[in-house]
């Protein structure tokens, strides 16, 4: 699929993964199919504007927050840089991996709001 589906259906699992939720249980409160929702997340299907309205609610988030600057920065990565940041990462456990995921996060938001 296209990237912009690869970088909505990342945010979508993002979104969800911040929140708690399960494919599952978005499923069941956007009122879909789990194994749409897991095709979604990984691009394989381009989902209806309809469709994300439904996803969206479940979430709590808009629809709009599934575009935007993430998306950019996916789609302009450096596979380089990402290689490098996993290799650090990969020894670490996996508390240590969500400290860090949490700096990195906020850094990036400081960042935005300059």
């Amino acid at each position: 699929m296209s990237k912009i589906a690869d970088a909505v259906g990342s945010q979508i699992r993002n979104l969800r993964q911040e929140r708690g939720i399960s494919q599952e249980k978005l499923a069941l409160i956007a009122g879909i199919n789990t194994s749409y929702v897991g095709q979604i997340e990984r691009g394989i299907r381009s989902p209806t504007i309809d469709m994300l309205d439904k996803i969206a609610q479940a979430l709590e988030v808009g629809v709009v927050d599934f575009f935007g600057s993430e998306i950019n920065r996916e789609i302009n990565s450096n596979p380089e840089t990402l290689n490098r940041l996993m290799f650090e990462l990969r020894t670490r456990s996996e508390d240590e991996q969500n400290a860090i995921y949490d700096i990195v996060k906020r850094l990036l938001i400081f960042k935005d709001t300059k």
